[in-house]
């Protein structure tokens, strides 16, 4: 505002000179014309100057000593960082790079790859035509490996580029179709069961007081009627122990939304150690190891401890066959998570048979119904962690461990 009101009263000065000039000239007044031209003059030389200063104040810039080039790779490299996709680059001579601050992460490293994965070379190797997805299982950083969706593009060989790699992490997603689809089978399974086995207990019971309270011919009697009822007793104590079976898999069924709130894991695990004691007592030794402090964790109290106490009279199960049984409950921090280590020293799981442990329905021990640990991985992954059967290591006095994260 100011630039444009001394513009103005210079404009009017040039004016007033000019409208002057010509009748103090004309009158003979010839100092007073010159004066007026000497202002004009001045006053159109002020404009001019002032016009000057404005155009080069707004032409003048910061000098840089960034080229133009290397901003536009500067910006191109933040927004890289920013995506929470892991990003690679494969390049002519078959080595990969870490192309954002996500797989840098994954990856542990600054740039190339030294030692890549074993999964993630087998997908690049599979020939394929245009860009394609491949799910892997890569191993994460203080975590269990996770399922990640490969996404590859092939480079036109600019700068050497080859491919373009994006992983994409489902293992949340896939752990959530999983969930869904078990409870689906289950309860399937348990209305189908349960609509065939009520009536089977119900008419052998009748059956059984019926023929018992019969009254015919003493030798046919004598001969027939205990038979009879040995095999209807035998029928109904099957159904019965099946119907129990069954409704266990039904209350899998119909396990609820987890109510997480804040709790004291130290507490917890107090609880749960009660009761550990009060089942097994000092036939097995219970190791705890709990950081000092209050933990507190967002988590649903109740169903956690049935999940860890499923895991633990597994663990005590399995090392009762050993001269010294003993069973661990360790809790730590891991990346900003809590990890709670269920470890046991017995017989372990056989290599073959590692993948079907948390399957419904299966299970390795005399009596078992194959509902405790998919029970529990259920309700971990209800609180969006996950439960895994780590590899135990060749010097632990361990041989099986489950890690639970959340």
């Amino acid at each position: 505002m100011r630039v444009v009101a001394e513009t103005f009263l210079r404009l009017c000065g040039i004016v007033a000179a000019c409208l002057l000039t010509i009748p103090a000239w004309q009158r003979g007044f010839y100092a007073t014309a010159l004066l007026c031209i000497c202002v004009g003059l001045i006053c159109a030389g002020s404009v001019v100057a002032a016009q000057i200063r404005v155009t080069r104040r707004l032409k003048r810039h910061e000098p840089s000593v960034v080229r133009p080039v290397d901003r536009e790779k500067l910006r191109n490299r933040a927004l890289l960082d920013h995506a929470p996709v892991p990003l690679l680059v494969q390049y002519v001579d078959g080595t990969l790079h870490a192309a954002n601050r996500a797989a840098r992460r994954l990856f542990m490293t600054e740039g190339v790859l030294r030692e890549p994965p074993e999964a993630l070379i087998a997908a690049l190797e599979k020939e394929a035509s245009g860009p394609e997805k491949r799910l892997i299982r890569l191993p994460s950083v203080g975590s269990a490996p996770r399922v990640y969706a490969l996404s590859v593009g092939k480079g036109a060989g600019a700068g050497g580029i080859v491919a373009y790699l994006a992983l994409t992490d489902i293992e949340a997603g896939l752990n959530a179709a999983e969930a869904q689809a078990l409870r689906g089978l289950l309860q399937v399974l348990s209305h189908e069961i349960m609509n065939s086995l009520t009536p089977i207990v119900s008419l052998s019971a009748t059956a059984e007081e019926l023929f018992s309270e019969c009254r015919g011919p003493a030798d046919s009697r004598h001969e027939t009627g205990p038979l009879i009822a040995e095999a209807l007793g035998t029928i109904r104590r099957r159904a019965e122990g099946l119907d129990r079976f069954v409704r266990g898999y039904r209350d899998l069924a119909r396990l609820p939304r987890p109510d997480l709130k804040p709790a004291d894991l130290g507490a917890l695990v107090r609880e749960i150690v009660t009761l550990f004691m009060a089942r097994w007592g000092t036939r097995v030794v219970l190791d705890v190891v709990v950081p000092a402090g209050r933990l507190m964790v967002r988590l649903d109290a109740a169903q956690m401890e049935q999940a860890l106490m499923n895991l633990l009279n597994n663990g005590a199960e399995a090392a009762l066959g050993q001269s010294a049984p003993r069973v661990q409950l360790a809790v730590e921090m891991a990346d900003r998570a809590v990890l709670i280590r269920i470890r046991d020293n017995g017989s372990g799981i056989d290599a073959a048979l590692r993948e079907q442990v948390f399957e419904p329905f299966v299970s390795f021990k005399a009596g078992g119904n194959g509902i405790g640990l998919p029970l529990a991985r259920q309700i971990v992954r209800g609180h969006g962690g996950t439960l895994v059967l780590s590899q135990a290591g060749e010097r632990s006095e361990w041989t099986t461990t489950f890690d639970v994260q959340i």
